[in-house]
């Protein structure tokens, strides 16, 4: 049980995990609410969970905890705007030191060495899971109480109850103290029908992850070891596949955590909103990643200066943000450009926005169809950034499908691997169909008697053994 490995993190995927998360849900559930009693409780599970996935690096992670709690009480009691700030920026290097070094230190000195042909050596290293994730709903805590937006935990277990909460603490949501602190005190009463949201929320999780991710993935990688292998085609399908296990994946594991945070009495933010839905690529980064997104935007994008110093800074500031959110995802040129080429589009975007404001665009169904087929392919294009082992093998991938498409190879695609273009076409209907068949999903799911969803829930479960993937693959947000 307190073994670690450094290969085989722990994750909600686990088998292992749920049967724990079981036995910790049993026990939690006949502690006084929001008691110190289950404070603690919570707070050893989520320290236990986090050194299960990411081994002694929990004691970086305490040690952060700690000493940015003592620099917040400070900030809160300091009067003199100087001493404030001087606090400020102390606690955001010691929360960003940790990422700074153990993230971006390789791609520093391998970029340097390459313009100076110096010869530093580059080790490569351990990235503790979640990091990213903790050191961002850190600095937002700070700058918040900062800039008087929210006030200061007077209790460390709070504050450290609020850093360490399970459920999101290795891959988002990105939780603000403003939304969850308060909820700490006085988590909600638990019904029947939010019982049922919350396993309904798992259940969708495990399924996403489960079944259609990880079966996508298996092509996907096979393609991604050498692009030139296949033909355009085949590149093409996997781009499509990526773009469908990224999304699966990731908003898989947010539902997960907040069913789990439901069953606890707690609610987070939703971190997905049906973003291939989009009919813009500005829409789609307010329904992707909603907590990352949201965060760059405030944190980065609006302390620049967002679009209050005119419009050659207005862009400026947007290509800054999304380079910053490119490197956030990983420290490699490919990132830094899928990053940049986002922010592009954004930028032109909002061109055409200023340009649209003198000449009104049509809206009809066809119009807005057509906005969302375009606006799909060119993120899904830009996954292959994302998805490819380097810059190299993602222009190869691109040049394939450029350079060697073929339309009649979908035939004998379809023979060789016709389950796996079911589940693409049944991945699709799922992400493409409408918001109101899955509202009403789960509307069904949350009024359904206990009985009937104990069988569903078996069912399911029993579904998810026989069709997963022999070997489970970490969620793809545990990278970054």
């Amino acid at each position: 049980m307190f073994d670690f490995s450094l290969k085989g993190p722990w994750f909600f995927t686990n088998f292992s995990f749920l049967l724990v998360f079981g036995v910790f849900i049993s026990i939690y559930a006949f502690l006084p609410k929001s008691s110190l009693w289950q404070k603690l409780y919570v707070g050893l599970f989520s320290i236990f969970f986090y050194y299960k996935s990411s081994g002694l690096y929990v004691l970086l992670f305490m040690a952060m905890i700690v000493l940015n709690y003592l620099l917040a009480q400070q900030i809160d009691k300091s009067e003199d705007r100087k001493t404030k700030k001087s606090l400020l920026v102390l606690s955001l290097l010691i929360s960003l030191a940790p990422l700074m070094y153990l993230k971006y230190s390789g791609l520093l000195l391998s970029t340097f060495n390459d313009f100076f042909h110096t010869r530093f050596t580059v080790s490569s290293l351990f990235l503790p899971i979640g990091i990213s994730f903790y050191t961002f709903q850190s600095i937002s805590y700070t700058v918040d109480l900062y800039k008087s937006k929210i006030q200061n935990s007077k209790s460390f277990i709070d504050y450290a109850f609020y850093m360490t909460f399970f459920p999101h603490l290795v891959a988002g949501p990105i939780v603000r103290a403003k939304d969850f602190m308060p909820q700490i005190d006085a988590p909600i009463e638990m019904k029947r029908e939010d019982v049922n949201r919350a396993l309904f929320r798992i259940l969708i999780g495990l399924g996403k992850k489960l079944i259609l991710a990880d079966f996508l993935a298996k092509y996907v990688d096979m393609v991604h070891v050498d692009p030139t292998l296949y033909s355009g085609m085949e590149n093409l399908i996997s781009m499509y596949a990526y773009s469908f296990q990224i999304y699966f994946d990731f908003s898989g594991y947010s539902d997960i955590a907040i069913g789990i945070a439901l069953l606890m009495g707690y609610t987070l933010n939703e971190n997905f909103e049906n973003p291939y839905h989009s009919k813009n690529i500005t829409t789609f980064w307010r329904k992707w990643h909603i907590s990352l997104s949201s965060w760059l935007r405030d944190y980065i994008y609006i302390p620049l200066g967002g679009n209050k110093r005119g419009v050659l800074y207005t862009y400026l500031f947007l290509m800054v943000t999304m380079l910053i959110g490119g490197l956030w995802h990983g420290a490699s040129w490919k990132f830094l450009l899928w990053g940049g080429l986002h922010g592009l589009f954004l930028a032109i975007h909002k061109l055409y926005l200023t340009y649209n404001n003198r000449i009104k665009s049509p809206t009809t169904k066809v119009y807005s169809l057509l906005s969302i087929i375009i606006t799909f392919n060119a993120v899904s294009i830009l996954w292959i950034l994302f998805r490819a082992v380097n810059l190299n093998s993602a222009i190869s991938s691109v040049h394939q499908i450029t350079s060697e498409f073929r339309f009649t190879d979908i035939v004998p695609f379809y023979y060789d691997r016709t389950e796996f273009v079911f589940m693409l076409l049944f991945a699709g209907i799922v992400v493409f169909s409408p918001v109101v068949i899955k509202n009403k999903i789960q509307h069904f799911f949350s009024q359904i008697h206990w009985a009937v969803l104990l069988l569903l829930t078996i069912i399911i479960l029993q579904i998810i053994l026989q069709v997963k993937t022999h070997e489970i693959q970490p969620f793809i947000y545990f990278q970054f």
